[in-house]
């Protein structure tokens, strides 16, 4: 029996009503697979804005970026090399699962979104979607104490000009026979991270070209030093009291250094002010795009929980031979692991052993190269629903230099003190940062300790 069969002449033609996905669809499509591709950065995402070792300053940042890209969404224009450069970039993300550092592939998947969009036209915003990102932690391990003797050499240099004698001694001015020490509080972590996020918005509200766009998120980046460098200056010429003591000086100082530099970045951004740009079309999302999309999609969340493994506390040590603390040497007696110490021992690439000294407690852990994941005290008890205070230095009597801070949860105050000491040479570091440094270029220098002093306010 023959059947004849017409077809609609769109099926014909094979006109664009006829294709499986339109371009609309095909772009739902692909942000669909591009959200599952990133699901286990965006899981690690939204645990890292709870667990105390940033704050959610991204937020910000990411909702402003969206605002600006759903503006200037007819100018993002997206070319057929961009597409897929965006695409492997988002794919490359997801196999580097069992790799990379989760922040490293949080930054590839976002600069491939930025390819595959076009938002790399814009500098602003693709600055904003890279603030996004939780960064100040890492920020304050690696470039927080590079700043903080950049400030101190600064402040020195400074009073040299103006006939005062001072000298530095790594983060500490020396100057009227004390020394006043820039702390990581005042690094000039959370001021950089605040100026760029400014010189990123203006430059994208205002639709600056790429160069002008890169000469103000840069300069702004740059300016953020010598900001930082006077504020530590008017701090250190008030605690010599050449400036009367008031109660909001120092935060008033801050606030003062950067609006100063605020106004040069809106400054410089209004005289490059854009019209509003030309649309043109972007290239259309190919099935080949889709396709490494769709392996993304897959291979992200199916890598992610293939690679999990558990993670294993650190081995327990044994209490060294002595403690001493405040001019004290008493014997350490060995304590059951609590689930504070255990946020401590999560994943530790070293020893770790936690006892009582006297009437307080003593958290040891002992590495033997440089390490990322030697954190501070303080990320590991916020990571445990502590809030907690700015470190400062205090010198005891003994001459011993130790970080004190406060661990507040429940009513309960605990007041904390830690340092790194060298085993081999007795060195000490009141912080991280210069610690990893110097194990880094120093290794011979090792094993190292850091000791933690926890006691009931």
């Amino acid at each position: 029996m023959n059947a004849s069969v017409s077809l609609p002449p769109a099926m014909i033609t094979g006109s664009p009503s006829s294709r499986p996905l339109g371009g609309a669809a095909r772009a739902w499509f692909a942000a669909w697979l591009i959200t599952a591709a990133l699901l286990p950065v965006i899981v690690w995402f939204i645990r890292r804005l709870d667990d105390g070792s940033d704050e959610p300053l991204g937020l910000i940042a990411l909702a402003l970026a969206f605002v600006l890209a759903w503006r200037d969404r007819r100018s993002l224009r997206a070319t057929p090399a961009s597409r897929t450069a965006g695409a492997l970039l988002v794919l490359a993300g997801a196999l580097a699962t069992p790799w990379l550092p989760p922040l490293l592939r949080a930054a590839t998947a976002v600069t491939g979104i930025a390819f595959f969009y076009g938002i790399h036209r814009n500098i602003g915003i693709a600055a904003l979607l890279a603030l996004s990102l939780p960064v100040i932690a890492s920020l304050q391990f690696w470039a927080g104490y590079p700043m903080r003797v950049a400030s101190a050499s600064g402040v020195v240099e400074i009073l040299h000009l103006c006939g005062v004698t001072a000298e530095r001694a790594g983060t500490g001015i020396m100057i009227d026979a004390r020394t006043i020490n820039v702390d990581p509080a005042c690094s000039g972590i959370r001021m950089l991270w605040h100026i760029v996020f400014a010189g990123a918005a203006l430059a994208a509200l205002h639709r600056l070209p790429t160069r002008r766009a890169l000469a103000l998120v840069i300069g702004a980046a740059v300016l953020a030093i010598p900001a930082n460098t006077l504020r530590a200056l008017l701090l250190v010429i008030e605690s010599t009291g050449r400036l009367p003591h008031l109660g909001a000086f120092h935060q008033g100082t801050g606030l003062a250094c950067t609006a100063a530099v605020l106004g040069l970045l809106w400054w410089f951004a209004a005289r490059g002010r854009s019209a509003a740009p030309s649309t043109a079309p972007s290239a259309p999302i190919h099935s080949r795009h889709l396709a490494v999309l769709v392996l993304a999609a897959i291979a992200g969340p199916w890598l992610a929980v293939s690679s999990h493994r558990d993670i294993v506390p650190a081995p327990l040590s044994e209490a060294p031979a002595t403690f001493s603390f405040e001019g004290l040497t008493l014997p350490l007696q060995p304590l059951p692991a609590t689930p504070t110490e255990q946020a401590f021992a999560s994943g530790f690439p070293g020893t770790l052993g936690s006892f009582t000294w006297s009437d307080r407690q003593v958290i040891l852990r002992r590495v033997t190269t440089a390490t990322r994941q030697l954190h501070p005290s303080r990320d590991c008890l916020r990571a445990a629903g502590y809030f907690t205070t700015d470190s400062i230095v205090e010198t005891h009597a003994d001459g011993g230099k130790w970080s004190r801070f406060s661990a507040i949860r429940s009513g309960r105050e605990l007041i904390v003190r830690e340092r790194i000491l060298s085993e081999t040479d007795g060195q000490t570091w009141t912080d991280v940062s210069p610690w990893f440094w110097s194990a880094l270029f120093h290794p011979l220098n090792g094993p190292w300790r850091a000791e933690t002093v926890i006691e009931e306010r």
